[in-house]
């Protein structure tokens, strides 16, 4: 790791306008420069380079930073990989740059099954350009698969004498018990021969670009299950791991949305169309270790299952684990379409299966028409879970337009009249029993606010106080200073940590630098970095900012401080509807609503 002293000094060295401008073609405007961001399909220049805040910021796709953070984004490199290229840029020299940075070490008990699989790996690739080989090519060019896409999937070939892949392994010095522990082989003996042997195979990557395991494939159907999966070893767990999400995740933060898929031609077939951060649950469960990969990439999902009902119930058990962990998802509308990407691609061509992959719906309509083509609602008592399932949605909604176009679809698909579905909502919301609605299991209650209306994230009186102070934390000495002392720490997550940032960052360093900030923020490496650096450049760019002032600051104090309270006297509440039925969770949250507009 590169000295953080060293890292600050070229931070603060990087101008930015030197820096990008080496990548792009910059034009003065007025104070700022402006450019075609390179981050998206741009056409009218929308990347804006701040030469006073040494930042710059893309104004339709929100990409932002320092010049650090530019050159790791444009380039697809790590953060100590982009520190020495902007240090080239700008011709800083440092004896420290050319030292040895530290790479994590691998467990040397997996370094003989790493040596093992690569070069099974290798014999994979190797054997499709054999003459056994042309039969696995000619399927390959049926399904329109490039030399390229081959190359970039590792895709290769299991010879049909499965004894041959042994013996090559055992020629390059691999042990039959490493051949056995990569999952290549579950038969030790004579015959040991390869588990995919005749077989199309798909390279399995984790998460840092280390082949793992094998999918493999049938060319003619009636051979067998149709792919045969490694089984787990020490190397490989299937519900750790995406297919291609080594080489998704980085274009995914750039574009802020990663496609999930159900198999690995779904993947490629996005892949011809120049869509690359796409990944595929391998016909497994999503896992908690799934949701944690997820979360930590912090950006949309757009779930992209199937559209026959195996499918679609697929996406209604998948739906409610990314909701509930705070997953913003959104849903392709592929309902009653059972074809696969690849075959809409074939049929109808590129910008028909763009069109698709961009036809989204949110959750609440997509569990609508689930409930409305599924015909899962058979029953007077599963009409009415369903209506009890958005119950708080309805409670919650202020917008009578909204709450009638949720009438009207709940309606549609009950067959309920709208007049009784209000009459339901309003009995729960006037605490009059209902015995007969009782909430569905699925999608927490007290998260369908947020769930269904990822757009009402309006800055409420906390947050905006909050904010307030932090803006001004960034420039003047005094915020920090009446922080530590009167506010010590922001309710709200993301300001929170910004303040501990700026605390941290002013500890070793005199003054607050924004650039050498943001190095830092990218040096600690923490999984919400971009959404960090998104807050930091909303808020500097912000011109909605009152003047600095003692009295500015301890008005916001105040409003803090009643915010605060009111939120705790909520919390309190939370905790006394434990063991309570969901319609009483239902009716609590609407009393609280109540509450907070008195």
């Amino acid at each position: 790791m590169l000295d953080k002293s060293l890292i600050d000094e070229i931070s603060k060295k990087a101008d930015i306008v030197t820096v990008v401008g080496s990548y792009l073609n910059l034009v003065k405007k007025g104070r700022m420069y402006v450019a075609l961001c390179p981050f998206h399909d741009d056409s009218n220049p929308s990347l804006q380079v701040n030469p006073e805040r040494n930042t710059f910021h893309c104004w339709v796709d929100g990409h932002s930073g320092n010049a650090i953070s530019f050159v790791m984004q444009y380039e697809h490199v790590n953060f100590i990989e982009a520190v020495k290229k902007v240090a080239d840029i700008i011709g800083y020299d440092d004896p420290r740059l050319h030292e040895k940075t530290y790479v994590k070490k691998i467990d040397d008990n997996l370094v003989p099954l790493i040596k093992c699989i690569d070069d099974l790996n290798l014999f994979y690739e190797y054997s499709l350009t054999s003459e056994e080989g042309k039969d696995a090519i000619d399927y390959l060019n049926k399904r329109h698969i490039s030399s390229e896409a081959i190359k970039k999937f590792h895709i290769g070939y299991s010879l049909k004498d499965g004894i041959k892949t042994i013996k090559f392994l055992q020629s390059k010095g691999h042990s039959l018990k490493t051949i056995e522990d990569i999952g290549v082989t579950t038969n030790l003996g004579e015959n040991t021969h390869d588990n995919n042997q005749g077989r199309l195979t798909f390279a399995l990557l984790d998460n840092v670009g280390q082949v793992v395991g094998f999918s493999a494939r049938h060319l003619n159907d009636g051979d067998g299950p149709k792919y045969v999966n490694s089984p787990e070893t020490k190397l490989f767990t299937k519900g750790k791991i995406f297919y291609n999400f080594y080489q998704a995740k980085d274009i995914a933060k750039n574009e802020r949305c990663i496609y999930l898929l159900e198999g690995f031609m779904d993947v490629i077939a996005l892949d011809k169309i120049d869509v690359n951060n796409a990944i595929a649950l391998m016909g497994t469960a999503l896992s908690k270790d799934h949701i944690q990969v997820l979360k930590k990439l912090n950006v949309e999902v757009r779930l992209c299952l199937d559209g026959d009902l195996p499918g679609q119930e697929a996406s209604m058990r998948i739906l409610p684990l990314l909701l509930n962990n705070n997953i913003e998802t959104r849903i392709v509308n592929n309902l009653n379409d059972e074809r696969d990407p690849d075959e809409i691609l074939n049929e109808n061509g590129a910008d028909a299966l763009k069109k698709y992959l961009n036809n989204l719906l949110s959750p609440f309509d997509f569990i609508i028409n689930f409930y409305k083509n599924s015909k899962k609602l058979d029953t007077a008592e599963e009409k009415k879970k369903l209506i009890a399932r958005f119950l708080p949605l309805l409670l919650a909604t202020n917008s009578q337009l909204e709450f009638d176009d949720y009438i009207y679809k709940l309606a549609d698909v009950t067959g309920f009249s709208f007049n009784a579905i209000k009459k339901a909502v309003a009995n729960a919301r006037n605490k009059k029993t209902n015995n007969e609605i009782e909430i569905d299991e699925g999608v927490n209650p007290s998260n369908l606010i947020s769930i269904f209306h990822p757009e009402r994230k309006e800055l409420r009186r906390l947050e905006k106080a909050e904010r307030e102070i932090l803006y001004h934390m960034l420039t003047k000495e005094d915020a920090i200073t009446f922080y530590e002392k009167n506010i010590e720490y922001f309710y709200t997550d993301i300001y929170r940590d910004i303040a501990n940032y700026i605390l941290d960052y002013r500890s070793r360093n005199s003054g607050i630098n924004l650039s050498g900030l943001i190095s830092d923020i990218e040096m600690k490496g923490a999984t919400n970095k971009e959404k960090v650096k998104q807050e930091l450049n909303n808020l500097i760019n912000e011109k909605i900012h009152l003047k600095f002032s003692n009295k500015l600051l301890n008005n916001c104090q105040k409003v803090i401080e009643k915010e605060k309270k009111i939120i705790y006297r909520k919390e309190k509440i939370a905790k006394a509807t434990e063991g309570k039925t969901e319609e009483e969770k239902a009716r609590i949250i609407a009393d609280t609503l109540r509450v907070d507009k008195k």
